[in-house]
């Protein structure tokens, strides 16, 4: 039996400090082309000019300057690092005196890049159920257990292009649904402000968030119901101002299956 891995998932703050910090430059079509650039180099070292002409192939046109700058940027968040001595161009015949930086991926940026790979293709998660029926002979009673296995197919989360870095909207919905189902798993329902309060997410993020997914899935993963209002808030509307709307958020049975799935 393979052991059960205990490692826990990020929680908020970690999760800004991925999206807002390490993966920030990544968002930009220059930095994603450069870090693949290094990250697919047979040579251990690259420099501005061996990285150059690979652009113009891609339709990258970037001045020497540019190119150094969003260097910088990947550096900063740990993704590249610089060679702590100079050097000359390794792909690239070269015959001038003049050395370049020489760059490389680290470690975190190699890993970063196998990390998002879990994000390639669309294959859905399989989860195996057994249900038990029990049947009682009436002439000798004694209970029949009987196994049925059957396999469910769990909907699947926004398809992501296989290294399409441009996606990263579809990270954030993903880490969206993980962080409203990791606060509703176990649980009957919240109430939307409670939730929101656990998550992190604004009320009005989370009312949006899962209405635009119950519209573009029939597969709906949380069910939405308003709660009335209180007497403070029907007397508010009667004096013109606006009562905040409260709702009761649960999963539906699909969410219920990918939850569990999730906190085996």
């Amino acid at each position: 039996m393979t052991p059960k891995d205990k490692s826990k998932p990020p929680n908020r703050e970690e999760l800004e400090e991925i999206f807002e910090k390490t993966l920030r430059p990544l968002q930009s079509r220059n930095a994603r082309h450069i870090f693949l650039i290094l990250r697919d180099s047979e040579t251990e070292y690259l420099t501005t000019y061996d990285m150059q002409p690979i652009l113009v192939e891609q339709g990258n046109t970037l001045t020497k300057v540019e190119l150094n700058n969003w260097l910088s940027l990947l550096q900063e968040v740990g993704l590249v690092r610089k060679a702590s001595e100079r050097g000359k161009p390794a792909t690239l015949p070269y015959d001038k005196r003049y050395t370049f930086d020489l760059w490389k991926l680290t470690k975190k940026g190699r890993e970063t890049s196998f990390q998002l790979d879990v994000f390639r293709g669309n294959t859905p998660i399989q989860v195996r159920e057994k249900v038990v029926e029990k049947t009682i002979e009436r002439i000798v009673e004694v209970p029949i257990e009987k196994i049925i296995e059957k396999t469910v197919e769990v909907p699947k989360f926004p398809e992501l292009e296989e290294m399409s870095f441009e996606d990263l909207d579809k990270i954030r919905s993903l880490s969206k649904h993980l962080l409203l189902m990791k606060s509703l798993y176990g649980k009957e329902s919240m109430d939307l402000w409670s939730l929101s309060e656990q998550t992190g997410l604004t009320p009005e993020n989370i009312v949006e968030f899962i209405g635009n997914q119950a519209k573009s899935t029939s597969n709906t993963l949380y069910l939405l119901a308003e709660i009335p209002m209180d007497l403070r808030g029907k007397i508010m509307q009667r004096i013109g101002l606006s009562p905040r709307k409260n709702y009761t958020i649960s999963l539906t049975s699909e969410g219920k299956q990918i939850s569990s799935s999730l906190s085996s």
